[in-house]
């Protein structure tokens, strides 16, 4: 169900002291597929068992003939720091996907903000490669605001600069220091709700509009509480829900544990493209942990209902998918997070698309 590619590393780019890009290329030979935007989970092997990372492709399939992911140093990060410190141009690592949803639009809008900060960048960077890219007069303005410490802490601001300057009538980014002053294309201040509300009644001439709403998107991707903050101040000035959309690999919540019932039994069978497996799992248990106790390689990554990589289709019976918050019966035609998906009924049938 899951295929696990073997990627040799071919070079490691340190774009800043703590941000390294490392470009790939699948040792079978084979091309790796993926859009803008999306992430592959790279899978480790512990003396705990396997664990995996995701991290974003900083790479575009239209403007380079190698994937790449940018890894940035995360205090005690087990893994960002092994990769910046070990791997070496020649290892092999091991990963899964690509995933994710955080894609551009099948239509594209008049205008697209990316509202970033810190590593968030990487799969915006991927975005702005392939709009770029492309010389479609009819392709959107775009609008980076990006929050980091300084520009010395700044991932990719060599490109944004010469984008800027390549490309006045499409592309403008605003910096956001919280360490430096008097830098370029910056503000000496944090990307709090008053400002990014002044900021966006300047953008629309003091009024957005109805037209302007149903013709701008918003990408977020930064940590927690900037992403709340946007969020929030979005939807304040009325920007529906679908014009905004958000990546995020780790939950900010606690998932709710069920009580396992080892007596009570369901059947879940799996349809893939060339093959159907089935196995048993707990009452309690979830899907995907079920899978993994036989050894059966169904695809997930964050094990937290946020990354989307473990959806699969209901095909029959119901399924419980327990957030922090709210638990949604699902059925037959709905999607279902096996990694925090229910059995319900007596059998439930999957598939992978």
């Amino acid at each position: 169900m899951e295929e696990k590619r073997r990627l040799r590393i071919i070079s490691i780019l340190w774009e800043t002291d703590d941000a390294a890009t490392f470009t790939l290329e699948p040792v079978d030979g084979n091309t790796l597929d993926y859009q803008p935007g999306q992430y592959l989970s790279f899978v480790f092997q512990t003396n705990s068992g396997e664990k995996r990372r995701a991290y974003s492709f900083s790479s575009s399939p239209g403007a380079d003939a190698l994937p790449a992911v940018t890894v940035k140093r995360v205090v005690n990060g087990e893994f960002s720091n092994y990769l910046l410190a070990h791997a070496k141009p020649g290892d092999i690592l091991t990963a899964v996907g690509p995933h994710g949803r955080f894609l551009l639009p099948d239509k594209m809008p008049e205008t697209i903000f990316y509202i970033v900060a810190g590593s968030g960048i990487t799969p915006v960077f991927s975005h702005l490669k392939a709009l770029l890219a492309t010389k479609d007069t009819t392709m959107p303005r775009i609008i980076l605001y990006y929050a980091n410490r300084d520009s010395q802490n700044t991932i990719f601001k060599a490109w944004i600069d010469r984008w800027m300057t390549d490309f006045p009538d499409r592309f403008e980014c605003l910096y956001f220091f919280s360490r430096e002053k008097n830098a370029d294309h910056a503000l000496f201040r944090h990307l709090g709700n008053g400002l990014l509300e002044e900021l966006l009644e300047q953008h629309f001439a003091g009024k957005i509009k109805r037209n302007t709403r149903q013709n701008t998107l918003f990408y977020l991707c930064a940590p927690k509480a900037i992403m709340r903050t946007a969020e929030m101040t979005l939807r304040l000035l009325d920007f529906p829900e679908e014009a905004i959309r958000k990546e995020i690999f780790v939950p900010e919540w606690n998932l709710p544990a069920r009580p396992t019932d080892r007596t009570k039994i369901h059947s879940i069978v799996v349809h893939g493209k060339n093959e159907r497996i089935e196995f048993q799992t707990f009452e309690g248990e979830t899907i995907l942990n079920a899978a993994l106790r036989h050894g059966i390689p169904l695809p997930y990554s964050c094990k937290s209902g946020v990354c989307f990589s473990c959806l699969a289709k209901c095909k029959r019976g119901e399924v419980d998918v327990v957030f922090s918050d709210m638990t949604n019966r699902e059925g037959p035609g709905q999607m279902i997070n096996t990694c925090i998906g229910y059995a319900v009924t007596e059998r439930v049938e999957l598939e992978y698309e």
